[in-house]
């Protein structure tokens, strides 16, 4: 019984951090949204992001660019192909 007790309750606790990371993931998204006058990201947003996440530059930055986390993905696939 304390097996299914501590699987419900790891179930659970996945689920609530799924959640919460997908909140992050849209905050982020709104944090480092581009200036709508140059386009360009706001300077220094990401360093910041990633100090307050936790999470390092790069997975700020794939995160808000979805895009260059599937083109990092894919030149890693590529490099361990023979």
């Amino acid at each position: 019984m304390a097996e299914l007790d501590d699987e419900h309750e790891l179930a659970v606790s996945v689920a609530a951090l799924k959640t919460a990371e997908e909140r992050v993931t849209a905050a982020l998204r709104a944090f480092l949204a581009r200036d709508p006058v140059t386009g360009r990201p706001v300077h220094g947003r990401i360093g910041r992001a990633a100090e307050i996440t936790g999470w390092g530059q790069q997975r700020v930055k794939e995160i808000v660019t979805p895009e260059l986390a599937e083109r990092r993905r894919s030149q890693r696939d590529e490099g361990r192909r023979p």
